[in-house]
C-alpha cells in the first residue's frame, strides 16, 4: 500500500511541475513574395479589369486586411492582345486594378486572349492562350425564400437559382457571378421641423430606408461531365432579406475553359477545408500566368476569357409580414442615416440606374 501511494505522489508531482512540459517554438516559414494576377475578357462590352499584387506573410487574415495596400502594384505595363492581332494596353487607376484603354476592344467567341504584365524591375509574365468559347442563354430564375434557416444564412434570404440547358457534344464548363442591391433599413436622421425625433426604430421615416449594394462572393463552378446535353439546375445567389422592398439582382453565366475550370476548383478544394486529417493538403493556387522567359515560374491568380450571358431581374416580395420580418430586422437596425451607416448605399427611392428594363418577378 505504501508504494503505491508513493507511485501516485509521484505522478501527482509531476503533473504540478512546470519542467514536465516543454513549449516548442515552431519556425515561421518565410516565401518570397510571388505576382498575384487576376483578370477577365468577355463577350461584354469593356472596360475590362487586370489586378496586379505580391503575396504577402501574413500570419492572420487581419494583418493581411491592414497590409493588402502594401502589396499591390501601380506602376506595371499590362497589355491584352488577341490572336488576331488586336490589343489593348490597361490604365492603372487604384488597389491594383489596371483598366482596358481600348472601347472597341470587346471579346468575340472563337477568338483567342493572352495577358502580357510588365513588370518595373524587368520581368515580364504572360498567360497562357485562352480561347473563348459559347455560353447558352439562362432560360429562366426560380426564386424560393429560406424562412426555415436551412441554408444557415442570416438573415434568411431569397435563394436565385438558375435554369439552363447544357448544348451537349462537347465538354463544357460553367461559372456564375451575382451581385445586387437589397432594401436596409436604419433609425434615419432627424426629420425636418415641425416633426420630433423618431424614437421608434420600425416607424422612423426621415432618411431611414436606402438600397445597398450587396456582392455574393461565392464561387459557383460546373461541369457538365455527368449532365451533357441536359438541363442545367444551380443555386447561386442568397440575397438576405434585412427589410421589406425590391431586390435588384445581377446574374452572371460564363463560358470557362479547362484550364479555368481547374484553376477554380482547386480554389474550391482549398478554401473549403473544415481541418479534418481528410482535408489536401495546402497549396499554392497555381492558375495559367508563368514568366515570359522561364515558364517553370509561375505565378498565382488567373486570366480567363469568357462568353457572357448577363440577366437583371426585380424581385418583390409580396408575401413578408409585418411580425415574421421585425423579429429579423429588429437585430439589424442600426443608428443613423441609412445611406451613410451602411456601405455602398443609394439613398431611399432611388433605383439603381441599369434595371430600367429588368424583368419583375413578384413573389407571392
Amino acid at each position: 500500500m505504501k508504494k503505491k501511494w508513493i507511485i501516485y505522489a509521484f505522478l501527482l508531482a509531476c503533473l504540478l511541475q512546470p519542467a514536465c512540459t516543454k513549449q516548442v517554438k515552431a519556425p515561421i516559414r518565410n516565401v518570397p513574395p510571388v505576382l498575384v494576377v487576376q483578370g477577365l475578357v468577355t463577350t461584354a462590352p469593356g472596360p475590362y479589369t487586370i489586378n496586379l499584387s505580391y503575396s504577402g506573410p501574413y500570419t492572420n487574415s487581419l494583418q493581411a486586411t491592414q497590409q493588402d495596400s502594401m502589396y499591390f502594384i501601380a506602376d506595371a505595363k499590362v497589355v491584352i492582345k488577341d490572336d488576331q492581332g488586336d490589343s489593348t494596353t490597361c490604365t492603372y487607376t487604384s488597389l491594383g486594378n489596371y483598366t482596358s484603354d481600348n472601347p472597341q476592344f470587346i471579346g468575340t467567341i472563337g477568338r483567342t486572349y493572352t495577358l502580357f504584365v510588365y513588370l518595373s524591375n524587368g520581368q515580364e509574365y504572360m498567360s497562357k492562350p485562352e480561347t473563348i468559347q459559347p455560353v447558352p442563354p439562362i432560360d429562366s430564375l426560380s426564386i424560393g425564400y429560406d424562412s426555415a434557416g436551412l441554408t444557415g444564412i442570416l438573415p434568411p434570404p431569397l435563394i436565385v437559382t438558375v435554369n439552363t440547358h447544357d448544348p451537349g457534344g462537347s465538354q463544357n464548363y460553367y461559372r456564375w457571378t451575382a451581385m445586387g442591391y437589397i432594401p436596409r433599413k436604419s433609425w434615419g436622421d432627424v426629420c425636418l421641423a415641425p416633426f420630433p425625433p423618431c424614437g421608434d426604430p420600425y416607424s422612423c421615416t426621415c432618411f431611414a430606408e436606402c438600397e445597398q449594394l450587396f456582392t455574393d462572393n461565392q464561387v459557383n463552378i460546373f461541369s457538365n461531365q455527368f449532365s451533357s446535353g441536359r438541363e442545367i439546375i444551380q443555386p447561386i445567389y442568397y440575397s438576405p432579406v434585412y427589410w421589406f422592398g425590391d431586390h435588384y439582382v445581377e446574374i452572371d453565366q460564363y463560358s470557362l475553359t479547362l484550364e479555368s475550370y481547374q484553376f477554380w476548383e482547386q480554389y474550391l478544394a482549398q478554401t473549403d477545408r473544415t481541418g479534418s486529417i481528410l482535408d489536401p493538403l495546402p497549396s499554392p493556387v497555381i492558375g495559367n500566368i508563368y514568366n515570359a522567359r522561364d515558364s517553370t515560374e509561375p505565378a498565382l491568380g488567373i486570366f480567363s476569357a469568357s462568353d457572357v450571358y448577363q440577366e437583371k431581374v426585380i424581385l418583390v416580395p409580396f408575401f413578408l409580414q409585418q411580425y415574421e420580418l421585425e423579429s429579423v430586422a429588429g437585430q439589424n437596425i442600426l443608428q443613423g442615416d441609412c445611406q451613410m451607416t451602411y456601405p455602398n448605399a443609394l439613398p431611399d427611392g432611388m433605383a439603381p440606374p441599369a434595371w430600367d428594363s429588368a424583368q419583375v418577378i413578384n413573389i407571392r
